[in-house]
């Protein structure tokens, strides 16, 4: 009886659409062609989205629409060299009408496709993007309509995000489902499917409502009631077959939705791809709990204190302990305590900002920091303000407006807290091992595990530390204060230096030649104001010129930090180019992966330039003819994908594997459907020892 109703609703359809009276009617979807960015950048991918303003009443459909009606699709014509993506499908609406369940669109819906242009455009010239899409939009009745759409932009050096869509983007992005590496399985019953998930931290408290919305049709019943059982870091699904099921292991993907606090709020859909029989598909950070995550975040946070990039801070705090020899051990320990207090707020600060930014549609992971200039540039003149300190140019506490008299009233205290946050702000280019499964899992759960998870990381970090104030053996071994430490004082700047030299280099990855100039002339200026203040005039009258003088300086230096990407200068950051005698990688993009994985094996390095754990393992690993030879030999194509500056797609390619962060080293061998994750610390060895396994 069911397949005749549907039957007949089908014939219903194919008559609304040759129904003449109903062509000549005013159109009920009002398309628009909108780009994310303002110009093309060649090599560069951008989104651009197919924008359906849908009258009320009426609804367009998802991927898979339903018991009935078809989905939008596009056909694109595009210059030569230029590839479109598939349709990034935002979560859809369950539209129910009478005994009929239908997946789709109210009001206005993006559809979003990555453009992936060729590297042999020139900067100038224009570019005519053109698209026919078709869609059927139903009310009482159903109506195909269609559109030929062209979209116009100019090719550029650099581009920004439109404001126009801006919005509309960042709502859309939140609800594209995100692939985290989730274990399934699914069973089969006589007339039900049985999806499991293993989802740590899920509890029926939380979740109040939970829905399946599957890939493909002809899979399950859509109007039947799905049952959700929840107990032990599991959700079990129970789904009604169709009564045309078909079977086929990857026709159970789908997303699921998870609704809180009465609906009202929805987690980020996510992908599932369920192995039958339950047996749970292999992926990274899938299994990992809570506790198993905290200690991971332990011991990735101790391990950050051996990372290149904490080390300059660090050696500061170790030379104030040297200071403390022979004082009050309570006292030594007091600073240890409120070393580890400013390490483990800024890490909850840092946890907050995360989750918050999430919430509001940002694509972000660990080190988001550092993909802003204007931040590195700041880090950049701190560290050489820190570096002038130490050499003697200038005292903080004295000079500089007494700047740091308060920290001096407070017995050192707030010296010790203010390290702490220091040390949590540059350790954010590193990933220790164990960190990012850490990290990735912890992005995956709600606010409160992930601040445990991240509080966790800051207590390893400052543990070291903490340990060495509560040994007297170790404090003993210390050398006794002297004047020998006004000199190691004074050659503790250079790290510093050198910390600023790498933080411009960074910033040169960024913003081009002309970023770095600006930054450049900030530190004179900044150095400038400082050598005023010091040589201050007796009389009031010169006094006032010259502060005014020194003050002009300093706001002048604040002035340069907005080294967003200047106009004619060309950003390094992004371009592939050859690591030593090493292979060469391409630029990554989705389409240009699925492309190469057609042919054979490829291997991907998820890299930045403020990361130093990625720079290291690129000369140490990935800079030799020796892989050179090796990736040839097997076949291999080689892509990197550079997340110096904030890239949605790259943040969602990590997200796929629980990571949040770089490095990310993957290997996709032929055959296989998941890649296989690499060590974070790499080396030559491993990575052609994985090659003679394919």
């Amino acid at each position: 009886m069911k397949s005749v109703f549907r039957l007949i609703t089908v014939l219903i359809l194919i008559l609304s659409w040759i129904t003449p009276s109903i062509a000549d009617e005013e159109p009920q979807v009002l398309p628009e062609l909108v780009s994310e960015v303002t110009a093309i950048v060649p090599g560069e991918p951008f989104r651009v989205a197919l924008v359906q303003n849908i009258n009320p009443g009426w609804h367009t459909y998802w991927r898979t629409p339903g018991d009935s009606g078809a989905a939008t699709t596009l056909d694109w014509t595009l210059p030569p060299g230029f590839s479109a993506g598939e349709i990034a499908w935002p979560l859809p609406e369950r539209i129910v009408y009478d005994s009929l369940i239908n997946y789709g669109y109210h009001d206005r819906v993006l559809l979003p496709v990555e453009i992936t242009p060729p590297a042999d455009l020139k900067p100038g010239d224009q570019v005519t993007l053109n698209l026919a899409a078709d869609w059927l939009v139903c009310a009482d009745l159903c109506i195909p309509e269609d559109a030929e759409l062209a979209l116009t932009m100019d090719v550029a050096t650099s581009n920004e995000s439109d404001t126009r869509y801006a919005a509309w983007f960042a709502s859309t992005d939140t609800q594209v489902p995100l692939d985290v590496g989730l274990t399934s399985g699914v069973s089969f019953a006589e007339e039900q499917i049985v999806v499991t998930i293993h989802m740590p931290g899920v509890s029926g408290e939380r979740v109040s409502r939970l829905e399946y919305f599957p890939y493909y049709e002809s899979v399950i019943d859509y109007l039947a009631e799905q049952v959700i059982s929840i107990s032990d870091d599991r959700i079990e699904i129970t789904l009604t077959k169709a009564f045309d099921f078909e079977d086929g292991e990857k026709r159970l993907n789908g997303i699921i939705v998870i609704y809180e606090d009465a609906g009202e709020d929805i987690v980020t859909p996510i992908e599932i791809h369920p192995v039958v029989d339950g047996t749970p598909r292999v992926s990274n950070g899938g299994q990992m709990g809570l506790g198993l995550a905290v200690l991971f975040a332990l011991m990735g946070g101790a391990i950050l204190n051996l990372m290149p990039c904490v080390f300059p801070v660090l050696s500061i705090k170790i030379l104030s302990l040297v200071q403390q020899v022979g004082e009050d051990k309570q006292q030594v320990r007091a600073h240890g305590w409120v070393y580890l207090l400013g390490i483990t707020i800024s890490f909850v600060a840092m946890a907050l900002t995360l989750v918050a930014l999430r919430a509001a549609g940002a694509q972000i992971g660990w080190g988001f920091q550092l993909q802003s200039p204007m931040l590195v540039a700041l880090l950049a003149y701190l560290f050489f303000l820190i570096g002038l300190s130490l050499s003697g140019y200038f005292e903080i506490g004295s000079s500089l407006m007494n700047m740091g008299s308060g920290l001096a009233d407070k017995g050192g205290y707030a010296g010790s807290f203010a390290t702490g946050v220091l040390a949590t702000v540059v350790a954010a280019p590193c990933t220790a091992p164990f960190m990012a499964g850490a990290i990735g899992f912890a992005l995956t759960q709600n606010t409160g595990m992930v601040i445990v998870i991240f509080l966790a990381l800051g207590i390893g970090m400052a543990i070291p530390y903490v340990a060495l104030c509560y040994s007297p053996a170790l404090m003993e071994r210390l050398p006794r204060p002297g004047a020998w430490m006004v000199i190691l004082k004074e050659a503790l700047a250079f790290p510093m230096f050198v910390s600023t030299a790498w933080l411009l280099w960074v910033l040169s990855q960024q913003t081009g030649a002309n970023g770095l100039l600006a930054v450049l002339l900030g530190l004179v200026a900044l150095a400038l104001g400082i050598w005023l203040f010091r040589h201050l005039p007796a009389n009031s009258v010169g006094r006032g010129a010259v502060s005014f003088l020194a003050v002009a300086s300093i706001f002048t230096a604040l002035a340069l930090t907005a080294v967003e990407r200047t106009v004619g200068s060309e950003p390094t950051a992004g371009r592939a180019v050859a690591a030593g005698d090493g292979p060469v990688p391409e630029t990554y993009t989705t389409d240009r992966l699925t492309k190469l994985r057609t042919a054979g094996p490829v291997f991907v390095n998820f890299t930045a330039a403020w990361c130093i754990t990625c720079k290291v393992n690129e000369q140490v690993a990935l800079s030799s003819s020796e892989l050179a030879d090796a990736f040839a030999d097997a076949g291999v194509a080689y892509l990197k994908a550079d997340w110096t500056n904030e890239d949605p797609l790259i943040t969602r390619a990590l997200a796929d594997y629980g990571r949040s962060g770089v490095p990310l080293y993957l290997l996709y061998a032929p055959g296989e459907e998941r890649a296989r994750v690499l060590p974070q610390v790499l080396t030559k060895a491993i990575i052609i020892g994985e090659l003679s396994t394919l």
